[in-house]
């Protein structure tokens, strides 16, 4: 069985690259975001502490939906951007289960990539719950525009270990500073000959 790993910091595509992956190999994406808005939706959260708190238990229930896959003998490909704790229990699984396992590990320009990520929110191209550190859903009267400072983007994502990710494995790393230098086809050839 294979297992693809999209990992690395946030805003630099992991979910393109891992659709683009689904389409070409035909295996089922597992991804935290995903998870984390239904938890939102149905949860909510009051404060960031609350908000943390369903982010751990997303990436609880995506480690547990990856082990029952692996326990099947299933391939897929999971994206998240791991932090050294669930990049731990990640290394765990694999070391049990024994997958071919290929890591696509994403990273950038880190101002670059923050500044991507706030325009993203911005653009409210991502479910509001990612943007809004306070309130979900928004009360009335709550200001739904949030800007993340650098110093907050460096605290929440790069301190925690996202921009240092490994695992067993073979790994392709990818500088996705520049989007258009990115092509999909070569990557896409690449895993593919790792699978084989």
């Amino acid at each position: 069985m294979n297992l693809i790993i999209l990992a690395g910091m946030p805003a630099t595509g992991k979910s393109t690259l891992a659709a683009a992956l689904s389409k070409a190999f035909g295996y089922p994406i597992v991804e935290k975001d995903n998870i984390k808005e239904g938890l939102f939706d149905v949860l909510g959260f009051e404060n960031y502490t609350q908000k943390r708190r369903l982010d751990h238990a997303a990436n609880e229930v995506l480690l547990r939906i990856l082990r029952s896959m692996l326990q099947a003998g299933n391939s897929l490909i999971v994206d998240n951007n791991f932090d050294t704790e669930s990049a731990e229990k990640l290394r765990g699984l694999i070391e049990n289960y024994s997958p071919n396992c290929i890591t696509v590990f994403l990273n950038g320009d880190p101002q670059t990539l923050y500044e991507r990520y706030v325009e993203r929110d911005a653009l409210h191209k991502r479910h509001r719950g990612h943007a809004l550190q306070e309130h979900y859903p928004p009360h009335p009267g709550d200001d739904l525009e949030y800007a993340m400072t650098r110093s907050e983007f460096d605290e929440k994502f790069v301190k925690r270990g996202m921009g240092t990710f490994h695992c067993p494995g073979a790994r392709i790393d990818m500088d996705m500073t520049d989007f258009s230098a990115i092509s999909i086809e070569a990557l896409t050839a690449q895993v593919g000959k790792l699978l084989k």
